[in-house]
């Protein structure tokens, strides 16, 4: 978070917690659910989805700011949110669509915008082509593994991310989390020690969920081709995981595709440039939906 959004962010983190989103939780059949809820119950959902390592409460501002328009949701995903489990211990890309269509089904969400970050927009791709008819929209921040609509494998990648992951040391997970940024925040000590010990206490499970997500990752190919809703595309131009270079090819081979590129920014755009990414967020929202009058 930098300081020139300091105080808009307060603003809407506080606001979130004073206002009518409430944590729920739900066990039903072989399912436990996670989420965040609020908003207008009547109203287009919208539904919001974290990266790996991420979590729901990740997403409260920007459920805030919709939530005067919108029924506002925000699930904590299977494998991605450290130690939160499937009951099969499944996670390929098929699997977590098909636990977030039973979430869908188990919440009357007939449809819904899909705002999705880093691998949760992944598994956001993967649900809009499995079930098309129950996404209005779809934002992507962040989203890896363009290369492949060029044969470049991103295998790689994978295996060059797990190897940051074994961390001995605050000093080298604190490089780890300034390597996300352009412009690394001040993050407290001992908040960094918590998390690197929690990554460190659950790193055996999420290499096997980045395994399970590995062996479908070339799904995503196919389903960018076929995306049939209007999709965003947010990117920042200093991301170490995305290319800028297959970002430009990308956007001449899927016209049809909005991308919007941050200059001076890394690979988490809703925390280095948080009201700007709100603001780009809402507009496409806005702009595409297919149930609210927005005159």
């Amino acid at each position: 978070m930098l300081k020139r959004d300091n105080a808009y962010v307060i603003k809407q983190q506080l606001a979130s917690y004073l206002g009518d989103l409430k944590s729920q939780q739900l066990s039903i059949a072989k399912d436990n659910f996670r989420f965040i809820e609020g908003g207008q119950a009547d109203s287009p959902c919208v539904v919001f989805l974290h990266g790996t390592m991420g979590n729901k409460s990740q997403w409260r501002g920007l459920m805030q700011l919709l939530s005067n328009k919108y029924r506002v949701i925000s699930i904590d995903i299977p494998g991605l949110a450290l130690g939160f489990k499937t009951k099969n211990d499944q996670y390929s890309l098929t699997a977590l669509a098909n636990y977030l269509q039973r979430f869908f089904n188990h919440l009357n969400i007939s449809s819904a915008c899909l705002v999705s970050h880093s691998m949760g927009a992944n598994v956001a791709c993967r649900y809009a082509a499995l079930y098309p008819k129950h996404v209005d929209s779809l934002v992507v921040s962040s989203l890896m593994g363009w290369e492949q609509l060029f044969d470049q494998s991103y295998w790689q990648k994978f295996s060059e991310f797990k190897q940051l992951l074994i961390v001995n040391s605050l000093d080298e997970f604190q490089s780890l989390v300034s390597s996300l940024f352009h412009q690394p925040p001040y993050m407290p000590r001992v908040l960094l020690d918590f998390r690197m010990r929690d990554i460190q206490k659950h790193r055996t499970q999420l290499f096997k969920v980045l395994d399970d997500i590995q062996q479908e990752f070339h799904l995503l190919v196919d389903d960018l081709k076929s995306l049939s809703c209007a999709v965003l595309a947010i990117n920042g131009e200093n991301d170490v995981f995305v290319d800028q270079a297959i970002i430009r090819r990308a956007t001449n081979l899927l016209p049809a595709i909005e991308m919007v590129n941050f200059p001076n920014c890394g690979h988490v755009p809703f925390l280095e440039y948080p009201k700007k990414t709100h603001e780009v967020i809402q507009k496409f929202i806005l702009s595409t939906s297919k149930k609210l009058d927005v005159g």
